[in-house]
């Protein structure tokens, strides 16, 4: 089965039965409307190559140029390593990024599979100045992808890429199927549930960094969900488009753990996957056309500009975002 539409049929599924996080229609309405009205939606869409932290050497005028695997092992490696940032206060994605783009730039061949295999918390901490929280699972997970891309896809990125033809959803099936820290799914009420966050931001990633074109050419792009994580559902708390009960609320404002895998967990991430498919459906609707993973970029963006503002997000440990 199409793993995307899992993703969207799964998530939905547990939005309905939500019993700590409710969608406020009403604000979701207004915020899309504002949206329309106040924006050229356009001008706000994110340019991935634009942000300053990430590193991308293609130049899209030419063709050949769109086929270099070394941003595709940047973002993969980025992609591997994107998760549960929160228990240090001092680091955040963009400190992720930039990090990984100063190593490539002062080792071109850092992220090779063969080198890949070879990671330890040392070199994690070469690569950052720090050590990360749970360096041990970021290392066991950088050697995975190292060993699956040398033992399935003769150590090759481009290959592994090539060989979904040009579909997300075959490409996000294959680096589920090969590396198993990507499987980001859980279960709700006896029922597997599907996020594939990393997996999904990986493909994202590609797409946004190549505009669409060479390794980031996917025909099905549309398919794809936004990315599952804490800084969407924080936006959309304070915008009022979702709303906690009152016992979720008091724990996220305290910042008390939240387990990975419990209900309050899942229904978070649930519940906003299927807001943004629902903004998704309003702007297609008042001809605006966007994507699941524009609409989560531009939330995203909006989150990190209002840091200082926003309250605090959920904090559950996990290796999935």
């Amino acid at each position: 089965m199409n793993p995307l539409t899992l993703v969207r049929e799964t998530t939905a599924w547990v939005s309905g039965l939500s019993k700590h996080v409710k969608i406020n229609n009403e604000a979701l309405d207004k915020e899309c409307e504002d949206f329309l009205n106040k924006h050229k939606i356009k001008a706000h869409k994110e340019i991935w190559a634009d942000n300053w932290f990430h590193y991308c050497d293609i130049d899209i005028e030419n063709k050949e140029s769109t086929f270099t695997e070394l941003t595709a092992k940047y973002i993969l490696v980025l992609d591997t390593l994107n998760f549960c940032f929160w228990p240090d206060s001092e680091f955040e994605y963009h400190h992720l990024a930039r990090g990984l783009k100063n190593a490539l730039i002062a080792n071109p061949k850092c992220f090779d599979a063969d080198q890949l295999i070879k990671v330890t918390s040392e070199t994690i901490h070469q690569w950052f100045g720090k050590d990360l929280p749970n360096t041990s699972e970021r290392v066991r997970l950088i050697r995975e992808v190292g060993t699956v891309l040398i033992e399935y896809f003769n150590g090759s990125i481009k290959e592994m890429i090539l060989s979904a033809n040009n579909k997300a959803s075959v490409l996000v099936d294959l680096v589920t199927k090969y590396f198993w820290g990507f499987r980001d799914s859980a279960i709700y009420k006896g029922k597997q549930v599907f996020f594939y966050k990393r997996a999904q931001i990986f493909v994202g990633d590609l797409w946004g960094a190549y505009q669409g074109r060479g390794l980031g050419k996917f025909d099905d792009i549309k398919q794809l969900t936004m990315f599952a994580d804490y800084r969407v559902p924080q936006i959309l708390e304070e915008l009022k488009v979702i709303e906690y009960s009152p016992e979720l609320k008091e724990m996220i404002k305290n910042k008390v753990e939240i387990p990975v895998g419990s209900e309050m967990e899942l229904e978070i991430r649930a519940v906003t996957v299927h807001v943004v498919e629902k903004m998704r459906d309003y702007f297609n609707k008042g001809h605006c056309e966007l994507l699941a993973l524009e609409i989560d970029w531009m939330l995203w963006g909006r989150g990190e500009a209002m840091l200082d503002k926003l309250p605090p997000h959920h904090r559950t440990l996990t290796i999935f975002y």
